[in-house]
């Protein structure tokens, strides 16, 4: 089976930020699962105080690693995962933050969670696949969540600056015809725990499109 890239959002109770941070990190850098490769953690504003983007080998073995990995570390308040099966990502952006092995604060980044309107959805998914590159902003991936009641695609975005993420997002993101509304979210901090074969796998699991020989206006 083809591994699967999985998003997993974390809720830390109040005034146990640190204590969680420290205690998943030193789980998910112990953790000997051949069925599940931590890629990174992020420190997320809104929606999540912590993210976990894996790639996972056998879905049989996802609820373990959940429980006892994550969901036993002191001031975890709940999950919410979701699981990626088709999209594409572009290699060259995730390279970037494949070679970070230190907490990555060079460029902005941002995930933008899009609704479709029912009917158009493989519309949508081709715009935004295909949309012209940009002079400060790169997308890492554009991702399909159809099975999810949130959002039924996901796109990772990194810039040079949170506002060129934001203006992207409305300019280029929501006037796609079919769109019905976004959540942009920012991200914080990186913590890189994957290694550069992890994420070569990545791009060999989800290839990127042909190139765009069009480039965007700034």
């Amino acid at each position: 089976m083809q591994p699967t890239l999985s998003v997993i959002d974390i809720d830390i109770y109040a005034g146990q930020d640190e204590l969680a941070r420290e205690g998943l990190l030193e789980n998910l850098t112990r953790a000997n699962d051949r069925c599940i490769t931590p890629l990174w953690i992020n420190w997320m504003r809104e929606r999540a105080d912590l993210r976990v983007v894996c790639l996972v080998h056998d879905l049989l073995h996802f609820d373990d690693f959940l429980v006892d990995v994550i969901r036993t570390v002191p001031g975890v308040r709940g999950t919410a995962a979701r699981l990626a099966f088709d999209g594409v990502v572009c290699g060259d952006a995730l390279m970037d933050i494949a070679l970070q092995k230190s907490a990555w604060g060079r460029l902005a980044a941002a995930t933008v969670e899009v609704k479709t309107q029912p009917g158009r959805d493989r519309e949508v998914y081709a715009a935004l696949v295909n949309l012209p590159k940009h002079k400060q902003v790169e997308t890492v991936w554009v991702v399909k969540l159809y099975h999810s009641t949130e959002a039924d695609l996901m796109m990772l975005l990194l810039g040079a600056r949170t506002a060129a993420l934001t203006g992207y997002t409305m300019s280029w993101v929501r006037t796609v015809p079919g769109v019905v509304d976004t959540q942009l979210t920012s991200v914080l901090d990186w913590q890189v725990l994957g290694t550069t074969e992890d994420f070569v796998l990545l791009t060999q699991r989800f290839p990127e499109p042909p190139p765009c020989g069009k480039t965007a206006a700034p």
